[in-house]
């Protein structure tokens, strides 16, 4: 049986795979939905074990990629934006020793006239989550940090800045920044 795909575009799955391959902008746009697709099993997962009551995944402009409901508070929602890290050779260097990784938070393009509309304002998503993919070649392995905690883009202080350091994982992880997203939700919600 083929896919839907190998029937739109008449390339076998594995022709299509190697066009992706040979292009960089189109391999970029999978490495997006593979970190939200990861993401989502995340949250199913949190849902099939109660924490969270309700989700919906987004694939609109305007809108963050994922929209979730607590079990401890049935009627507030929390917003989740999707990013990978920054290309495997970007990162915070010290003294030439990664420190921490980078990720860019801006969308890809801005509005005619308005030149803030590039960078998200502090009430588009509730919380950040990173996907390391491109570092740890762990696709499954995500940061995360209410946006509250992002820093403000130096121009327009009501948007948020577009470059942000990330922990390395084998450093020490505190606040504002978690490993776990159950982890990030049981503590926002026990405040």
């Amino acid at each position: 049986m083929t896919h839907p795909l190998e029937q739109e575009y008449g390339l076998t799955a594995e022709e299509l795979l190697e066009a992706i391959n040979r292009r960089f902008r189109a391999k970029v746009t999978l490495e997006g939905a593979v970190a939200e697709v990861h993401l989502g099993k995340h949250i199913r997962e949190l849902f099939q074990r109660g924490l969270i009551t309700k989700f919906e995944e987004h694939d609109l402009d305007g809108y963050p990629d994922y929209t979730i409901w607590v079990h401890s508070q049935p009627k507030r929602r929390f917003r989740i934006e999707c990013k990978n890290i920054r290309n495997r050779n970007e990162a915070y260097k010290k003294g030439g020793a990664v420190i921490a990784y980078k990720v860019e938070t801006q969308k890809t393009r801005s509005s005619k006239g308005d030149k803030s509309s590039r960078y998200y304002g502090y009430d588009y998503f509730d919380i950040l989550a990173v996907c390391l993919g491109k570092k740890t070649h762990d696709w499954t392995q995500f940061m995360y940090i209410l946006t509250k905690n992002l820093s403000s883009h130096e121009k327009y202080k009501n948007k948020i800045a577009v470059m942000h350091p990330v922990p390395i994982p084998n450093s020490i992880i505190k606040p504002p920044w978690y490993i776990s997203l159950e982890i990030l939700l049981r503590e926002l919600v026990s405040d």
